[in-house]
């Protein structure tokens, strides 16, 4: 397995740093603390690992008890638990040399969502924070919501006037133009499919507690065609399992 498969499948939930990581540290451990800090960088809160384990030999990565912390004025001391993921690489050679896919497969996801009053439930607060911080490192990808942050921070400008005031101008494209890429391609990261084999979803609200099970549940393919740069494939894998909670 050549290194640039190695270093996407290390990859596959949370986004790198250097190679020179990988070629003086241990891969396991490097997985195990880019899955914690990644997993922080994106929601806000803690996250824990307790084993990474890669196999060259087989090209799969398991990841063993995952943990997202939840809000401190929640009940449940997480917002989701993992036991196990298994990512396995495909041995399909891509189209684009620098883009890998990969299978993922969860053994059981347990989502706790907590409502209080006249407060959105602890799991879109968090869903909200890991699209807003999507949208502010990859406004191109994300145009809708790169849109409304603009809007927002600039409450001055009035696009409809202006275009009325300036039908010259033509259409307003800022935060939808791929950005023109120089030198080396970036490594990308196609998610083939997240198989869940049993997901858990309680729900608290006024004091009690509802369970729902699932059983075989799959996530359809993230990444598209093109695939997704591997810096933001760890928002995305944790924005379409939260996702899982309507």
């Amino acid at each position: 397995m050549n290194k640039l498969a190695v270093l996407a499948l290390s990859l596959l939930i949370f986004f790198s740093t250097m190679l020179w990581y990988l070629a003086n540290g241990s891969l396991n451990e490097y997985l195990k603390s880019q899955t914690e800090l990644q997993g922080h960088y994106y929601s806000g809160q803690k996250t824990s690992l307790a084993l990474a384990d890669f196999s060259s030999n087989t090209g799969t990565a398991t990841f063993s008890q995952l943990s997202l912390a939840n809000q401190a004025q929640y009940q449940s001391k997480n917002v989701l638990i993992i036991d196990e993921i298994k990512a396995v690489l495909s041995n399909q050679q891509s189209k684009q040399p620098s883009t890998v896919s990969a299978k993922v497969t969860i053994n059981k996801l347990i989502l706790n969502i907590e409502q209080l009053k006249a407060v959105e439930s602890n799991i879109e607060q968090i869903k909200q924070r890991i699209s807003l911080q999507l949208a502010n490192d990859y406004p191109q990808l994300y145009p809708h919501i790169s849109a409304a942050i603009y809007a927002k921070n600039n409450p001055e400008l009035n696009a409809d006037q202006y275009s009325k005031n300036n039908p010259q101008s033509g259409p307003i494209i800022e935060h939808t133009q791929k950005a023109k890429k120089r030198g080396k391609a970036q490594q990308k990261i196609i998610i083939s499919a997240i198989d869940i084999n049993t997901l858990e979803i309680n729900t608290l609200k006024n004091g009690s507690k509802n369970t729902i099970q699932k059983h075989n549940v799959s996530i359809e393919r993230i990444g598209e065609q093109e695939g997704l740069l591997v810096n933001q494939i760890g928002g995305e894998f944790l924005l379409h399992l939260l996702q899982l909670v309507h």
